[in-house]
């Protein structure tokens, strides 16, 4: 029988992009916390047109690049950076900079395949670091509305985070604006954990009963 790695993290971990889907050591495609969630109904982007939603995605992979720089303290003046973008790029610096945010080297953009209450369940939390010294994972949303699910999706996270051996204290998402500020969106119902769980479940109910993919 073929023993399962508790977890693996990083470069171990296989992505594939064009599918955006997670692939365990076996080959096995693993669901990832933000599928669980689009596929349970918690999310739903069928009703914006596909232009919009392509123009969204390519910003928001751009403004997170950007981020990821900033946070491992590279100099961002060396990179090009699409002018509309730069609001959102400022509005994550003042946040780093007013909560003094301090990211974890070893966990910025880190991919990471876990087993949740009996389940494979993989994740790349944006950041984690220390806010007033409390570990802390942090979500960046470019977007003009908050969403309920975004607290979904970091209880899924530290869960995830917490089975590796990240003592994760708080949870939040930081809504970059393009007004270059940004406005703070804390998690804490512990209630989260329980919901993600139902959502994962539900979700696996859904694939194995072919009304819905990971594809």
């Amino acid at each position: 029988m073929t023993t399962v790695a508790p977890f693996i993290v990083g470069e171990d971990v296989h992505f594939e992009s064009d599918a955006h889907a997670y692939v365990d050591l076996d080959g096995t495609r693993i669901m990832s916390v933000t599928q669980a969630i689009t596929i349970a109904g918690l999310i739903d982007y069928r009703m914006v047109p596909k232009d919009v939603l392509e123009y969204a995605a390519w910003r928001g992979k751009m403004v997170h690049q950007a981020c990821a720089v900033l946070d491992r303290g590279w100099d961002l003046s060396e990179y090009e950076i699409p002018p509309e973008c730069e609001p959102y790029i400022e509005a994550y610096y003042q946040f780093t900079r007013e909560m003094r945010f301090k990211p974890d080297p070893n966990w910025i953009e880190q991919p990471i395949i876990v087993t949740l209450f009996g389940h494979r369940v993989a994740t790349t939390p944006d950041v984690v670091g220390t806010i007033d010294g409390l570990p802390t994972v942090v979500e960046r949303k470019v977007t003009s509305a908050k969403h309920a699910s975004w607290a979904i999706q970091t209880g899924g996270q530290a869960m995830a985070l917490r089975s590796v051996g990240i003592p994760i204290r708080q949870r939040m998402a930081v809504q970059l604006l393009k007004t270059a500020r940004y406005s703070l969106d804390p998690h804490d119902d512990r209630g989260d954990f329980d919901t993600f769980a139902d959502t994962f479940r539900l979700a696996k109910w859904k694939v194995k009963n072919n009304l819905a993919n990971l594809a």
